[in-house]
């Protein structure tokens, strides 16, 4: 019954508001069959690929690593990048897209997913601003230029999925060197940004005030001014410790999928 009447409380909030900040992680594509990164079975602690092996990603899954273990680094990114591309949205990414194009209202969607998941969704690039990068674009390893580039092929490299290890990796088209995801990684200072997704969610940010943040699969959060009024919060996890991150939340302890479809068809009554 609580889940039930905070779904009815979400879709009213929505329904009011007039700019909306749509901000997700990791468990926003648990139900798209990506495994999370951080809890006890994310891809990070306990992934099996190569814990089978005594490796853990955490170790190469770097710049550093890029240039000591290529074999391991490319390997985990080669790995995810075919379990991803396997993947299709989920009903609540297209209902995100559709609330972002068609509710009339002023949404952006923020993400911490390197997975192009809200992209392929059909969230436009004017309204979506993938922090962490997006593991189908590549870069040189050692940053000879500020450009990137897209590459959207299911297989880069050869994968030995017996012993997890890549061969044949991509190169840098301006420099022959080594190529990387252009994702944010540990021990990264090399990572380029996409200056146009950050001036998009900076103009956002600046328009005017956020009345609303939904908040779905992450804990990230960012501060707000004192002297500004602080957005409602609806926070969407199966977690329930998650909730307490936040001061007041409208918190609905489910997954992605159900919650969105929930609110979605509250929302549309």
């Amino acid at each position: 019954m609580e889940e039930i009447q905070a779904i009815h409380k979400a879709a009213q909030i929505l329904s009011a508001a007039s700019r909306v900040l749509i901000d997700t992680g990791a468990g926003m594509s648990a139900d798209s069959g990506i495994s999370t990164y951080r809890d006890q079975q994310g891809r990070w602690r306990d992934f099996l690929p190569f814990t089978r092996l005594g490796l853990q990603p955490k170790d190469f899954s770097n710049p550093p690593g890029y240039r000591e273990q290529p074999h391991y680094a490319w390997a985990f990114a080669e790995y995810l990048r075919r379990q991803m591309a396997n993947a299709q949205p989920h009903t609540g990414y297209k209902i995100i897209s559709d609330w972002v194009s068609n509710a009339g209202k002023e949404m952006f969607v923020l993400t911490t997913n390197i997975d192009g998941l809200h992209r392929r969704s059909g969230v436009p690039d004017s309204r979506l601003y993938e922090r962490y990068g997006n593991l189908w674009e590549l870069q040189c390893l050692e940053k000879c230029t500020s450009h990137w580039w897209p590459d959207n092929r299911t297989k880069l490299c050869h994968l030995d999925e017996s012993t997890m290890r890549a061969s044949g990796f991509p190169t840098c088209p301006f420099c022959g060197g080594l190529a990387r995801p252009r994702v944010q990684m540990d021990y990264d200072d090399q990572f380029i940004e996409k200056e146009v997704g950050w001036k998009f969610y900076q103009n956002f940010l600046d328009a005017a005030a956020i009345d609303v943040v939904v908040i779905i699969g992450t804990t990230l959060w960012m501060s707000w001014p004192d002297n500004e009024k602080k957005p409602q919060v609806i926070h969407i996890n199966p977690d329930p410790q998650t909730h307490v991150h936040y001061e007041k939340p409208i918190a609905i302890t489910m997954g992605a999928e159900d919650a969105l479809m929930g609110i979605d068809w509250c929302w549309k009554r």
